[in-house]
């Protein structure tokens, strides 16, 4: 960088670039500053040939004005301004004065801001929003760049929706540009996000066969230990054993009390204490006695699905001696031991097993049923409001067409912020913080099947009310163009406000800073309302204050 100096008649505006932090540019472009909108203008070398007092003049081109020689100004708005530095002699002749100037170009930087949540799971829709980011500068559209930390980038959009394939912790950066090309045009801001993979639950069997003799202890063990979590978070295993009791552990040993079938379930928790934070795996236990015929155990099963029916584990001494056939309960069969068969409709089907021994027949033929429960998938939707305020305590309402009573069915709820809640199909929540939830419910038919259960969703913005902020009382006078400033109003969720003034006499403004004349003297109640446009019942805010009204007093004069 170099000196420049400007030189007319005995004036001198001298503009050290590399001091003042000045960017160097062609003669026909503005002036910038490393420090965006502040400037430091100069014209202490000015001087005078026959050595008269001179005094300075500076008008900045934006209304104001200074007689200092060294002075730093700060420009309040972007854009180009022409700068005017006037030095006058004491001589009071004609050419007493000379004028020089140069054009600034003052930029205010954009504010970067987004919203997003803290923690998500993966292949799960995330909202980023930058709209609350705005530019310095009157006028100028901001560029948004977004950098999701894994890899991949989106450009020209402050809402963006991104889905994350693995889990682990990531950085968000949002960078804005105004555009205008100085070294304020851009700011960065970034976020942390943390993504859940859910576990993994896998029990090392899923089919537990056990046959015992008569006074024999039923013990059977369970074990976990293939589960696993790709987030290495801590996971909590829990059994559900299908005949009411319940123990937690990896492995475990359970002594069933006596002879059935029975649908355990492993249920795997990682820490997370989000909605994908569980998993279930679920194992049939088949416990008999030295049977002759088995069918198997009763089975659960959706329709459309291929059904194993497996006779094999009857008792028969000799391999190849017996012959089988299968009755499935619903008109078909198939005369082998081991068969497979699917039902077209739900309901609850009759399976029967018949052995027959071909090399002796004397044995009496041996017999066994077993229950087929055929069921459909169910189907649920949620009933609540949309948006609420913070505080209220919000209905939602689990709806299935084939359970409108809602006895049919177990409700799993987790309303987004945390909270998980076993319940019926209606439900009262309050949140403690402001923001957008998704609150989702799990219907479980209690079958037991793969089609056991369906989920629903539905998004509820829990709106917290803004804050409005007036000011204090002022006096003004009238006729002159006063200041309202309501800028110091907040809200909580960061929502953009609207501005709304009512000066007290008949007229409106609208915006966080406006400017008011008023045409006669007096008292007048001025009120802000701020407004979040939420559409909610707390979307909007007051706060006011009174404004005095000074008349100019008349001057009356009498001669005598």
């Amino acid at each position: 960088m170099k000196k420049m100096t400007f030189i007319v008649l005995s004036a001198t505006f001298l503009i050290n670039l590399s001091s003042l932090g000045f960017t160097e540019q062609s003669s026909l472009d503005p002036l910038t500053s490393i420090r965006c909108n502040e400037f430091t203008f100069d014209a202490s070398s000015s001087y005078d040939p026959e050595n008269k007092d001179i005094s300075f003049s500076w008008d900045f081109g934006d209304g104001i004005t200074s007689e200092n020689p060294v002075v730093t100004h700060t420009y309040n708005q972007s854009g180009d301004y022409n700068v005017i530095l006037s030095i006058t002699d004491n001589s009071g002749l004609e050419c007493s004065t000379t004028r020089t100037e140069q054009l600034v170009r003052a930029n205010i930087p954009p504010v970067a801001s987004f919203t997003t949540s803290t923690f998500g799971c993966i292949e799960e829709d995330i909202l980023f929003d930058a709209s609350g980011s705005y530019s310095g500068s009157t006028g100028k559209k901001l560029n948004y760049s977004w950098d999701f930390g894994d890899g991949q980038r989106d450009f020209g959009k402050p809402v963006v929706t991104k889905t994350y394939q693995k889990g682990g912790d990531y950085t968000v950066k949002l960078t804005v540009d105004d555009n205008s090309k100085t070294v304020c045009s851009r700011q960065t801001i970034e976020k942390s996000i943390q993504i859940n993979e859910p576990p993994i639950a896998q029990a090392q069997e899923n089919m537990i066969l056990k046959c015992v003799g008569e006074e024999e202890v039923i013990n059977v063990t369970f074990d976990g230990s293939n589960s696993y979590d790709n987030d290495n978070d801590n996971l909590k295993y829990s059994w559900d054993f299908g005949d009411g009791y319940q123990a937690d552990g990896i492995k475990v040993t359970h002594t069933y009390s006596h002879i059935d079938n029975y649908e355990a379930r492993l249920i795997v928790t990682d820490d997370s204490q989000l909605e994908c934070s569980t998993a279930v795996d679920f194992i049939t236990v088949r416990l008999n006695k030295a049977p002759k015929a088995d069918a198997g155990e009763d089975i659960i099963a959706c329709t459309g699905e291929i059904l194993n029916f497996d006779g094999s584990h009857s008792l028969i001494n000799k391999k190849g001696t017996v012959t089988g056939h299968w009755k499935f309960g619903d008109g078909q069969s198939s005369q082998n031991i081991k068969a497979t068969h699917s039902y077209n409709k739900s309901g609850e089907y009759l399976a029967s097993l018949t052995l027959q021994n071909q090399l002796n027949e004397s044995c009496p033929i041996s017999f066994d049923t077993k229950k087929v429960i055929v069921n459909s998938s169910p189907s649920v939707s949620i009933s609540s409001i949309k948006k609420a305020c913070l505080g209220d305590k919000i209905d939602f309402k689990a709806i299935s067409p084939l359970d409108e009573n809602g006895d049919k069915y177990e409700y799993y709820w987790s309303f987004g912020d945390g909270t998980i809640q076993k319940s019926g199909s209606s439900i009262s929540h309050q949140y403690t913080l402001g923001g957008d939830y998704r609150v989702t419910v799990i219907a479980d038919d209690m079958f037991g099947s793969n089609c056991s259960t369906a989920t629903a969703s539905v998004n509820v913005k829990v709106n917290t009310a803004p804050a409005a902020n007036a000011g204090a009382n002022l006096s003004c006078c009238m006729d002159v163009e006063t200041v309202f400033d309501g800028s110091g109003s907040t809200d909580g969720d960061g929502d953009r406000l609207t501005y709304i003034w009512d000066f007290g006499d008949g007229r409106r403004a609208q915006g966080p800073e406006v400017t008011h004349v008023y045409r006669e003297g007096g008292e007048y109640p001025v009120t802000l309302t701020i407004d979040d446009n939420s559409g909610t019942e707390c979307s909007s805010s007051s706060a006011g204050f009174t404004a005095n009204v000074n008349a100019k007093p008349v001057a009356v004069m009498t001669i005598r």
